[in-house]
C-alpha cells in the first residue's frame, strides 16, 4: 500500500470516502487529481509529479484505498514503478463495461478515494528514491566536522535538494537519532544551518529525504505511490509534515496533510 489513512487532525475517526469513476487505470495507495482536464471521462485521474508548468494540474483530491469495479486484479509488482496491490483496470468498451458493473456499479473503473481534506486528513506514506522501492542512498561521511554542521560524503548520486525543504538524520554515530533542516543541499556535501549535537566523524552515516517538519513539499514518486525523498524541489504541492521517520532503509516514512494552499503545485524557482 502507498498512500493511505492514518487519522484525522479534526478527531473524527472515520475517514471521508467516496466512490469515483476513473479516468485510467489506477491502483490501491496511488494519490489522485479532479478529472475536470484530462480526465477521459472520470471523477479522478492519477496524480501527477509536480512540475513548474502547473496550470492544467488539477486540485489533488484523494489516494486510492479500495478496488470497486469487478475488473479488479491484484498485482504482484511492476518491478521499480508499482507497488503491490488491487488494480483497476480503466476501460471505454461497452462489452467490458456490461461485465464490470457489478452491485450497485456503474461499469466503468470505480475506486474508493479517501478524500485529503487540507489540514485534516493524517496522510501515512513510504518514502523512496524516485520510484516504488528504492531506498534512500545512505551518506557515508569521508571527512569529519568539528563544527557538526557540514555532512562530507562521497555519494554524488544524490540530487542537490532546494536549501530548507528537505531533512538530514544520523543514523550512525555520535549524532544517531538526530534530525536537521538541510540548509544547503549539494550532491557531495550538505549542510545544517543548526548544527549537531556532537562533532562530526569519518565513517559516520547520514540520510537526507525531500520532506521536513511543518510546512514543506511533497513531490511523487514516478507511480504516484509514494513520497519522492530524492527530489530536487524545483516544484512540489505545499503539506504539512506532522512526523518523518528515516531510521531504517527501505521503511522511511511520513505523515502529512494538505495544505489549504497544496492543491495544486508551486514552485522553489
Amino acid at each position: 500500500m502507498g498512500f493511505s489513512y492514518a487519522g484525522s487532525l479534526g478527531g473524527a475517526g472515520a475517514p471521508v470516502i467516496r466512490r469515483l469513476q476513473t479516468g485510467v487505470t489506477m491502483y490501491e495507495g496511488q494519490f489522485c487529481l479532479a478529472g475536470l482536464v484530462a480526465g477521459a471521462g472520470g471523477h479522478v485521474q492519477l496524480g501527477t509529479v509536480a512540475s513548474e508548468a502547473f496550470e492544467d494540474q488539477q486540485p489533488l483530491l484523494g489516494f486510492v484505498v479500495a478496488v470497486a469495479d469487478e475488473s479488479r486484479t491484484f498485482v504482484k509488482a511492476v518491478s521499480g514503478t508499482q507497488q503491490y496491490g488491487n488494480r483497476s483496470t480503466y476501460t471505454t468498451t461497452i462489452a467490458t463495461i456490461a461485465a464490470n458493473q457489478g452491485t450497485g456499479l456503474t461499469g466503468g473503473g470505480e475506486v474508493d478515494v479517501c478524500l485529503a481534506l487540507p489540514m485534516n486528513t493524517l496522510i501515512r506514506a513510504p518514502i523512496y528514491d524516485t520510484v516504488w522501492g528504492t531506498a534512500l542512498t545512505e551518506l557515508t561521511v569521508t571527512t569529519g566536522n568539528a563544527d557538526g554542521a557540514t555532512v562530507t560524503h562521497a555519494n554524488d548520486t544524490i540530487t542537490d535538494i532546494a536549501d530548507n525543504l528537505s531533512t538530514i538524520y544520523c543514523r550512525s554515530g555520535a549524532n544517531r537519532g538526530h534530525y536537521r533542516v538541510n540548509g544547503t543541499g549539494g550532491a557531495n556535501a550538505n549542510v545544517a544551518d543548526i548544527p549537531f549535537p556532537y562533532a562530526i566523524a569519518a565513517g559516520d552515516v547520514f540520510v537526507v529525504a525531500s520532506c521536513v517538519l511543518g510546512l514543506g513539499g511533497l513531490d511523487f514518486t514516478t507511480g504516484i505511490d509514494a513520497i519522492d525523498g530524492d527530489n530536487n524541489m524545483d516544484a512540489y504541492y505545499p503539506v504539512y509534515y506532522h512526523e518523518i521517520n528515516l531510521e531504517e532503509s527501505g521503511k522511511e516514512y511520513a505523515i502529512f496533510s494538505l495544505w489549504p494552499s497544496g492543491l495544486a503545485a508551486l514552485t522553489s524557482s
